[in-house]
């Protein structure tokens, strides 16, 4: 291996000086960036897409398509642990993006959903640090978030089995992880964040083939919770996690 490239997460020149055009992890990067990047159709996350063409992403490819398996699990936990040590320098439309090779079977959303929280709920025996005491256990709480190394994160979550909500749809699945302070960055005002929240779900009401989902909130926001917005059902529906607490069992 290149010695330039890290064992894990690298970004988006390195993707292409790594990978060949045939391999599924230039696949899966190139799909991602056409998304992002198209011309016809604006992708609505416009700060993934700028994140991503002032090369600020860094992606990480997981071993296999069983995400709670332990060497995903481990490898997405030393690549959150080093990007955290870098995410301040990478700039503010920074974020982690974790994919999965291509589906070798098909798989429904709400399957994508048990995998999506079962990763999670695994990922977190992993977190070196204890859950921060500021924010609560209980990922039904509308101050809940998921953390890890002491460091409260944001997920969105991309499935092949979205079919309406467009913007949560990837050939692999595909999640893009931000730390939160990076929303503190961004929006520096009220009325600058309100303005980029509008912006951002005025795009996401073009895109998508359905409304969107009633779960989408500002962070905190009472009768709310974060774990609803992670991973949105291809149907207005509530997508509850699975488990009370990711610190149990």
């Amino acid at each position: 291996m290149n010695p330039r490239f890290k064992l894990s997460a690298i970004n988006r020149i390195q993707v292409v000086e790594k990978y060949q055009e045939d391999t599924w992890q230039r696949r899966a990067h190139d799909a991602f960036a056409d998304q992002l990047v198209a011309k016809d159709r604006t992708f609505p996350c416009i700060y993934g897409t700028k994140g991503y063409k002032a090369n600020q992403l860094s992606f990480l490819f997981l071993h296999s398509e069983d995400l709670p398996e332990q060497r995903n699990v481990e490898m997405s936990a030393a690549a959150i642990l080093e990007y955290h040590a870098e995410a301040r320098s990478l700039g503010r439309n920074t974020s982690l993006v974790i994919m999965a090779p291509p589906p070798t079977r098909e798989r429904s959303v709400d399957e994508y959903h048990q995998l999506f929280w079962a990763f999670l709920k695994v990922l977190r025996k992993l977190d070196p640090k204890p859950w921060p005491k500021d924010i609560p256990e209980d990922t039904y709480a509308q101050s809940w978030c998921f953390n890890f190394d002491d460091t409260p994160a944001f997920i969105a979550v991309l499935t092949p089995a979205h079919r309406d909500r467009l913007s949560r749809y990837a050939p692999n699945f595909c999640m893009v992880y931000q730390p939160r302070y990076l929303f503190d960055a961004l929006f520096t005002s009220d009325k600058n964040r309100l303005s980029a929240t509008a912006t951002v779900r005025g795009l996401v009401d073009r895109y998508d083939r359905i409304p969107r989902s009633p779960d989408i909130s500002d962070y905190a926001r009472p009768g709310t919770t974060e774990s609803r917005q992670y991973f949105l059902l291809d149907v207005n529906e509530t997508a509850d996690c699975p488990y009370p607490t990711l610190e149990e069992g």
